[in-house]
């Protein structure tokens, strides 16, 4: 026999615990522990994506692999740009890091387009005028990286429409739409028309907090539902 897999809860445990300590340390700007913590949560949610991998089909498999690699490949950068100083330095972290996000959410899409997901207008279009907000203050702060975090929203605002539109709508993935929708909203804010400092830390921490979250939800929520065997 195989080594025995940790219980659900001592999993979901781990990833609440590995969470609390990425978060506090990343909005506080600890940037060793931060950069120990932040990888960990997304780690665990790869274990226990990859230990359930024989319950589910190959396709299935290969979005959320491509979910989870391009989430984590995208971490990375995120965490480089947050601590660089160099303004040049910082947009090149950052559009490298979008492209890569923008990477994950198609794979979120096309998982969730397999399972029979299609938005309607009026889940979309909220989305999009919501991000829009982001984009107004990104025009004028940082223009240059508009085309790619233009992009990169699009595809952030289907995905979130798509998972409140699947077929057997589970609220964890309508949620978890919403929250990665509401953290990367949060994003532009706090680093561009936040001045208070507590204000940033506390922005900070619902970014990280609120990101963590949503991959939990949508991660597990696919999972499970691809081992229930939905409709494909």
């Amino acid at each position: 026999m195989g080594p025995r897999l940790p219980s659900r809860r001592v999993r979901d445990l781990a990833f609440a615990a590995t969470t609390a300590v990425a978060t506090v340390s990343g909005a506080l700007g600890h940037r060793r522990i931060a950069g120990l913590t932040k990888p960990l949560p997304m780690l665990i949610l790869a274990a226990d994506t990859a230990a359930g991998a024989p319950g589910r089909g190959a396709a299935d498999n290969a979005g959320l692999a491509g979910a989870l690699v391009f989430s984590m490949a995208g971490d990375v950068l995120m965490f480089l740009e947050e601590f660089e100083t160099e303004p040049d330095a910082k947009d090149r972290y950052l559009r490298r890091g979008a492209t890569l996000f923008a990477a994950a959410q198609l794979s979120y899409i096309a998982t969730m387009w397999r399972a029979g997901a299609r938005p309607s207008s009026k889940q979309l279009l909220p989305r999009v005028g919501l991000l829009g907000e982001s984009a107004t203050v990104l025009a004028r702060h940082r223009p240059a990286l508009l085309p790619v975090l233009g992009a990169y929203g699009n595809t952030l605002a289907t995905m979130s429409a798509m998972a409140s539109a699947m077929p057997d709508t589970q609220p964890r993935l309508r949620i978890g739409g919403l929250a990665f929708l509401l953290s990367d909203l949060a994003i532009i804010n706090r680093r561009h028309l936040v001045r208070d400092r507590r204000l940033r830390i506390a922005g900070e921490a619902w970014v990280l907090a609120s990101y963590f979250t949503a991959q939990y939800l949508l991660i597990c929520g696919l999972a499970e539902r691809s081992r229930r065997g939905g409709p494909q």
